[in-house]
């Protein structure tokens, strides 16, 4: 009788594990903007022949971007607020290297300003990311290129 009773445990406990079905369903993740965050100016440099000269580009504030759209800047003195926006667009660009392209890459546009008439007007010809923690733009003036390198706040 032992031995049945045993054997029916047994057999029981087996049943049980293997009839159950654990199912983990997981959402989806939302996407999320590369740019979206808190940001500050780490170098401004400008390319003359091979070689580039950092320079004060007067932004020694942080810049917060929103996946909405909405940006804001705030060095402690001026509190600006706006938008800002990426595109995708095909004609021609220097990357932070000082090399030209020309094809599919991401611009990148912001316009911040505040009740006082102080504003701040950031356009990129192009846009890259180092990782999560950097991006670079760079924008080409008619006679140099400019290379702007922001890090995480």
């Amino acid at each position: 009788m032992k031995r049945i009773l045993s054997i029916t445990l047994i057999a029981a406990a087996i049943f049980s594990f293997t009839s159950c079905i654990k199912t983990v369903e997981t959402l989806p993740q939302p996407v999320v903007n590369p740019l979206a965050g808190s940001w500050y100016l780490y170098d401004a440099s400008e390319l003359y022949g091979n070689t580039w000269y950092s320079f004060n580009a007067g932004i020694d504030g942080v810049l917060t971007f929103y996946d909405n759209g909405n940006a804001q800047y705030d060095d402690g003195y001026s509190f600006m607020q706006g938008n800002w926006y990426t595109s995708y667009i095909s004609d021609g660009y220097y990357d932070e290297y000082g090399n030209y392209y020309t094809d599919l890459h991401q611009d990148f546009q912001a316009s911040m300003s505040n009740r006082k008439g102080y504003s701040l007007d950031l356009y990129f010809d192009d846009i890259s990311f180092a990782g999560n923690n950097t991006f670079i733009g760079t924008y080409y003036t008619g006679k140099s290129i400019e290379r702007y390198t922001f890090k995480r706040y």
